[in-house]
């Protein structure tokens, strides 16, 4: 231990104290919760920025589908409508719906996504439920539908699993 000081045991306590602190931190850091479903070479994924939010504070969700596969895929839309979202409580409940007083154009259209490209849709909840009344603080669960058939499904939609969240 010749050539040694304290000082220098001190500097070493400090600085796996700040490795542990900078550990806990990384942590401790809040996860965008998210739900994903793949489905011929297609990934979708819906996403909301917490799992709590203050009454009365909108609840934004970001879906995205991206082609995970090594050709160009078709999604073919039966109207002007590329997604919807759906908020219920956890028995089921169905408390609003994005597309509910909105229309879309009536016409077919096909898209079709490149090889690692991917789109994006963003939507939003303001708590409020089909009678324009705000909603009480409680669980909640918001779904994601991408309103496609992807070549090959006769499915209308592809719908991801649900993304629990609280409101205060």
């Amino acid at each position: 231990m010749k050539g040694r000081r304290v000082s220098d045991g001190v500097v070493i306590v400090q600085g796996v104290l700040i490795v542990l602190l900078l550990a806990l931190a990384v942590a401790a850091a809040p996860e965008t919760p998210s739900v994903e479903r793949i489905e011929g070479g297609l990934r979708y994924e819906a996403s909301i920025p917490r799992r709590s939010f203050g009454a009365g504070e909108p609840v934004e969700v970001t879906m995205t589908v991206r082609n995970t596969g090594g050709s160009p895929a078709a999604l073919t839309f039966s109207s002007g409508q590329r997604f919807d979202l759906l908020v219920r409580r956890p028995r089921g409940d169905e408390i609003w719906r994005w597309s509910h007083d909105k229309a879309f154009i009536q016409v077919i259209q096909t898209m079709t996504i490149r090889p690692n490209e991917t789109l994006t849709f963003k939507g939003s909840w303001d708590q409020r439920d089909y009678q324009g009344r705000r909603v009480d603080s409680g669980t909640y669960e918001i779904i994601a539908f991408v309103t496609t058939r992807s070549e090959g499904s006769d499915r209308p939609a592809v719908q991801l699993p649900p993304l629990q969240f609280t409101i205060r």
